[in-house]
This record gives structure tokens, C-alpha cells and sequence, in this order.
């Protein structure tokens, strides 16, 4: 929605009531101040679009009229006189031509110098452009980059870690390995011990 001028004079704000806000007066103060500039600035504009048109019709006007005015001027008036046959030339005057031709070029010199700032500015405004999309490209190729760098950062670290995981386990399935075995032995040993000893006296007979 656009920003007019008095949509910002008649702007009202809230009242805060259970905390600070800003002075009532120096807001609508300055609302104030900055719809007087906006103000200013749009009759500013009508003023200079409007003498533009004018210049622009001028303009217009001077290289229709250029090529007109000369021959007009140059081509002899005759003047007739009813008492005698005699015709009077009279030479249009030379100075009326030079200032219209002189009006014109000038014209024609603000003309040239309204192209020119134009095409500056659109050359501004392209160099700008592909500065931009240049600032854009880079940036998204360092992002890339950079992505893809942390990726393999990210695999290799991963990759590390279920290195070490797997030496972990296979350590840890050697130590059951030798556990059992080491077990083994010993329950075996206490199982060998146990048959080879003598029976206790007062065991029970009958048992075999």
C-alpha cells in the first residue's frame, strides 16, 4: 500500500499504559515535518515533470518548425499596389531564421544531454546489475564449497569413528575369547581336582 502524505499526519498511536513509550507530541511533530517534505517533494516532481513535458513539446515544436521556417523566410514577399503594376519584393528578415535555429540547437544540446545522462544511468544501473549477480555467484560458489568441504569433513570424521569402533569390538571379542578359554580351564581344573580327591570319612554307603 503506498505511503501518502497524510496517511502519515493522521497516523495515530497507541497509548502504552503499563510501559514507556514515545513522547506524543514529538511523534506527531515529526509526522508533521516529514509529511510537509513529502509534500514538497511531490510538487516538486509535478513542477518538473510538467516543465519536462513542456520542454519536450518545445523541443518538438523547434525540429518540426527547423526546416519550415528558413524556406518561408527565404522565399520573397510580394506586395501588391493598386495604383502601380510594379512588384515589390521584400526579403524576409535573416535574424527571426538564426534565432529559431539557434533556439533549436540548444534545444536539440538539452536534448542530447537528457540521452546521455539516460544511457549513463542505464549503464550505471547494468554495471550494478551484473556487479550484483557476479557478488551473487561467488557467494553461492563458496557456500557449495564450503558445504561440500564440511560433507567430507563429516565423512572422514564418521568414517574414524567406525574405525575405532570396529577395532573396539574386535578387542572386545578377543577378550571374550580368551575369558572363556581362560574359564574353561579353570572350571575344568576345579572339576579335575574334585574327581582325583578321596571321599570323606562318615560318607553315606549305598549311594554307588
Amino acid at each position: 500500500m503506498a505511503l501518502t502524505p497524510e496517511d502519515i499526519v493522521n497516523k495515530r498511536f497507541t497509548i502504552t499504559k503499563f510501559r514507556d513509550g514515545y513522547d506524543l507530541d514529538q511523534v506527531d511533530d515529526f509526522l508533521d515535518e516529514v509529511g510537509k517534505e513529502l509534500r514538497r517533494y511531490e510538487e516538486e516532481a509535478a513542477a518538473l515533470k510538467q516543465e519536462n513535458e513542456e520542454l519536450r513539446d518545445r523541443i518538438q515544436g523547434l525540429e518540426a518548425g527547423q526546416f519550415a521556417e528558413p524556406r518561408s523566410a527565404a522565399a520573397p514577399a510580394v506586395v501588391e499596389v493598386e495604383e502601380t503594376v510594379a512588384v515589390v519584393e521584400v526579403p524576409a528578415a535573416p535574424v527571426a531564421g538564426a534565432g529559431l535555429t539557434a533556439e533549436a540547437s540548444k534545444s536539440s544540446g538539452m536534448l542530447q544531454l537528457a540521452l546521455e545522462l539516460h544511457d549513463k544511468h542505464v549503464r550505471e544501473g547494468e554495471e550494478k546489475r551484473d556487479a550484483l549477480i557476479h557478488e551473487g555467484e561467488t557467494t553461492a560458489r563458496e557456500l557449495v564449497s564450503d558445504a561440500q568441504k564440511q560433507r567430507a569433513d563429516e565423512l572422514a570424521r564418521l568414517n574414524t569413528e567406525r574405525a575405532d569402533l570396529q577395532t573396539k569390538i574386535k578387542e572386545l571379542r578377543e577378550f571374550e575369547g580368551d575369558y572363556r578359554s581362560t574359564l574353561r580351564s579353570y572350571i575344568q581344573g576345579q572339576l579335575r581336582g574334585l574327581d582325583g580327591s578321596p571321599e570323606p570319612e562318615g560318607a553315606p554307603v549305598g549311594l554307588d
